[in-house]
């Protein structure tokens, strides 16, 4: 094995990026089915519904219009939650969902079109593609400023310099992230193998690196909603149909030489192996971050 050699982040995220959404090997993964898939997990539905309690709608004046943006809304699920709960409320809303990835944007607007009827006229979404650290708002834009699983993507520091600029003086972030996670195996040389070549996750994580980070940057800590779920080999396997994403890893880890051919099909067998077997744990803590911009 190669010393001192592993994959950075930016290897495993620039398939968010508008470019045929393809991993850095070339192999094609399909986002739209990977959302899905994650959408079925029973602490992701649950961690939704947390975030929008989070978010406090009912306590905004009825006589203002209350201004929402979701950078990287994905495939819009969130923005229609938002919109929901807001016709619930009775609330005027305005929600911006800022993503881009083109096949997202397009399936974002689908999903608002065949289900914008069941919003009030007070609701108002728009999707634009954007860039997060470089978003096209004016200062002190919004109230509130939505982010469910993209932090992770994106460098944290630019990106949070970008979010207290749009923010309104005592707006809110709210980042739904996850953080600490691990996987467990019998299989001692595949664990070994993982833990060497991929990124360094002695921060802890997207969620644990905020807790930190949030109130260097003039920003204060008002909650942290954790919580801490186990997923099985089968599972795993669910989530990545045709084994695209682990294949895309394995096929990096020779491109970059990390590994040689030998050894990135090896962990590959193994890793494969192990989930089809149940013979492999992962676990996470799922974090909802609440902050608010100071003066």
């Amino acid at each position: 094995m190669t010393e001192n050699k592993r994959l950075a982040a930016e290897d495993l995220s620039n398939v968010w990026k508008d470019n045929n959404n393809k991993l850095t090997s070339g192999l094609k993964l399909d986002l739209v089915q990977h959302l899905l898939q994650q959408r079925q997990s029973q602490e992701w539905v649950d961690a939704k519904q947390r975030v929008i309690k989070i978010m406090k709608l009912d306590q905004f004046d009825n006589s203002r219009e209350i201004k929402i943006l979701d950078i990287g809304c994905g495939l819009g699920i969130d923005l229609m939650l938002v919109g929901e709960e807001a016709t619930r409320l009775g609330k005027t809303v305005s929600i911006i969902g800022l993503e881009q990835n083109s096949t997202l944007i397009e399936e974002a607007k689908n999903l608002y079109e065949n289900q914008k009827d069941h919003l009030s006229s007070n609701v108002s979404i728009q999707i634009v593609r954007g860039d997060i650290l470089q978003m096209e708002f004016n200062d002190g834009t919004f109230d509130i400023v939505r982010s469910d699983i993209t932090l992770q993507h994106v460098d944290l520091p630019k990106a949070l310099t970008e979010i207290k600029r749009v923010l309104k003086v005592n707006g809110r972030l709210i980042a739904l992230e996850g953080g600490a996670s691990n996987i467990f195996s019998p299989d001692e040389i595949m664990i070994k193998t993982y833990d060497t070549v991929l990124p360094n996750r002695r921060d802890g994580g997207t969620a644990i690196r905020l807790q930190f980070l949030l109130p260097k940057m003039n920003f204060e800590l008002r909650g942290s909603d954790a919580t801490a779920f186990l997923q099985s080999g089968q599972f795993l396997a669910s989530q990545d149909k045709d084994w695209i994403k682990m294949r895309g890893v394995s096929e990096i880890l020779i491109k970059k030489g990390v590994l040689t051919e030998e050894e990135s099909k090896d962990f590959l067998k193994r890793y494969i192996e192990a989930c089809e077997t149940n013979q492999i744990l992962s676990t996470a803590i799922l974090f909802i971050i609440e902050a608010a911009k100071c003066k």
